[in-house]
């Protein structure tokens, strides 16, 4: 009775060390791809802070009839935005509400990024690196409000309109560069991304 010889098959050691290598090299793309994606994370997070405090006061201001004061904390640390609602006019006893703060997001700061633009809202008028540019005053106006009509202004009553735009990213990386503007008439809050130049264009781009 004859018998069949098997073959047997194998990877040979210079195959497997081909493989590990390719991984290697697939694991740290996917680790250097994670890193900006994680940058863009957090830029990300510190812009919906700053737009979801704006938006929230300046409903508070409508739905209650109230001012709401507002501010913006480039001092502190971890760098805060904060709201209050304020007392109604002309109502004997009213009180001030409590004070809302929210920090911006680890590694995140008010910051204008070297080379980078105005946002197409062109409110970014104090020059230099003012990070947060509020009426043309580089952070920031005595006082600020939304006023129970949602214009964004100097008193409670939109006697001066403020428009204007606050910078965050990450310090030293245009690339997370982020920005929220504020129309004053209305008290609209709109979001913007840098998104560098486009298609080998000589223009920086910002992206609602």
């Amino acid at each position: 009775m004859g018998h069949k010889k098997r073959n047997e098959q194998g990877f040979s050691l210079l195959e497997t060390l081909i493989v590990i290598g390719i991984m290697a090299i697939l694991a740290s793309v996917t680790i250097f791809k994670s890193f900006g994606t994680m940058e863009n994370y957090q830029a990300n997070s510190a812009m919906d802070t700053v737009l979801g405090q704006l938006r929230v006061a300046r409903q508070l201001a409508i739905s209650q009839r109230r001012a709401v004061q507002v501010w913006f904390n480039v001092g502190a640390s971890p760098q805060t935005v904060s709201y209050q609602v304020q007392p109604r006019l002309n109502v004997s006893g009213d009180v001030t509400g409590p004070m809302i703060t929210m920090p911006l997001p680890r590694n995140t700061q008010f910051v204008m990024e070297s080379g980078v633009p105005d946002t197409p809202m062109g409110f970014g008028t104090c020059g230099g690196n003012s990070a947060v540019c509020i009426g043309g005053i580089s952070c920031c106006p005595t006082t600020m409000y939304f006023s129970s009509t949602g214009q964004f202004s100097a008193d409670e009553f939109g006697t001066t309109i403020y428009n204007g735009t606050i910078f965050i990213g990450i310090a030293g990386q245009p690339a997370t560069a982020r920005a929220v503007t504020i129309m004053g008439s209305t008290g609209r809050v709109r979001p913007y991304t840098f998104i560098g130049p486009v298609n080998g264009a000589s223009s920086q781009v910002w992206i609602e």
